[in-house]
């Protein structure tokens, strides 16, 4: 049986797909845009403690899980400024940290959007015809 390994390319032909400008551009580009994400998430959530709204609602529950999202971003992309290859080469606790617990808070978000929706659809159906809340609790 041969073997498909012939058609490899050895790894000194390898070239990097961007060229190194286009890389330190786009990874300043997204660094500085989830880091202004990051400040305007945090600047609502310093609005809700100021006005007195609902501290535990849909809406600061998924301010937080954006705000937690956007730092864990910022975090890793900052890392690519000094030394790509060690960022690439993390340890298991802060390679969970910074490149899939972003995709579970992604998750989660999703996940809440949906709940919080389902529950709007909910209302609007038994304002309709009250008979379908009959025998369901009401938190």
């Amino acid at each position: 049986m041969e073997s498909n390994l012939s058609g490899l390319v050895p790894a000194a032909g390898l070239v990097p797909a961007l060229p190194p400008a286009v890389t330190l551009g786009l990874t300043a580009a997204y660094t500085t845009l989830y880091a202004l994400l990051f400040f305007s998430v945090y600047a609502q959530l310093w609005l809700v403690l100021l006005y007195g709204h609902k501290r535990l609602s849909y809406q600061t529950v998924f301010l937080a899980l954006c705000l937690l999202w956007a730092a864990l971003r910022t975090t890793l992309f900052s890392f690519y400024f000094r030394d790509t290859p060690r960022a690439n080469r993390l340890g298991p606790l802060p390679f969970w940290l910074l490149y899939c617990c972003p995709v579970c808070l992604q998750f989660f978000t999703l996940t809440l959007m949906n709940l919080y929706f389902a529950q709007v659809v909910f209302k609007a159906k038994v304002k309709r015809r009250p008979e379908m809340s009959r025998g369901l609790r009401t938190w």
